[in-house]
């Protein structure tokens, strides 16, 4: 009779025990969630740029390291510029260094972003070409004969110069350190003025 106890009583703290693992283990690996980075776009007035999709990075949990999205991977961000063909543009990215928790600031997620462009008049990542720095100047349509002869032709009854639409794609990585679960945002500020 005391060993039927026993065994029973063994077999009820095996049941309890398998419950408390998970637990903790659901407890311990909370993912940090809404990785927001928000892009403001300033161009200068004869120049216009949209927003066609949002940098967005996937779900990650705390302890994950360098989290990437990659030129031509999902989740990049992609804006279209459209303006003079016979000009050049600058773009300038600046960006900070970390993504900040949205209500403790000392918590914190180290950011790098870099951009690309592409100057063909088509959305194709694969004609893009990475800007080397934060900052860089290319043609609104790219050109055989090299850079657009000094002065353009001015705009006039006679001649309208062709408006054309360059892409840039934001691609970078957050480092995911061991830090507080919840929201991260960041602003990312776009610089488009012609050249």
């Amino acid at each position: 009779m005391r060993s039927q106890h026993n065994k029973y009583f063994s077999l009820e703290w095996q049941k309890h025990a398998l419950v408390l693992v998970p637990l903790l283990i659901t407890l311990s690996a909370q993912p940090i969630l809404g990785q927001t980075i928000n892009f403001s776009v300033h161009v200068s007035s004869s120049l216009d740029a949209t927003k066609d999709a949002d940098m967005t990075f996937p779900q990650v949990f705390a302890g994950d390291g360098i989290t990437a999205i990659g030129k031509g991977d999902g989740g990049m961000g992609i804006f279209a510029i459209s303006g003079n063909e016979e000009l050049d543009v600058e773009v300038t990215l600046v960006a900070p260094d970390s993504l900040i928790h949205e209500t403790y600031p000392a918590q914190k997620m180290k950011l790098d972003l870099q951009f690309a462009y592409a100057n063909h008049g088509v959305n194709d990542v694969n004609q893009s070409v990475t800007a080397s720095g934060n900052t860089a100047r290319f043609q609104m349509r790219e050109r055989d004969s090299g850079p657009a002869g000094a002065p353009p032709t001015p705009p006039s009854s006679a001649h309208t110069p062709q408006i054309v639409t360059a892409y840039l794609y934001v691609f970078g990585t957050i480092d995911v350190g061991m830090v507080t679960s919840g929201a991260y945002l960041g602003t990312v500020d776009l610089y488009v003025q012609y050249y």
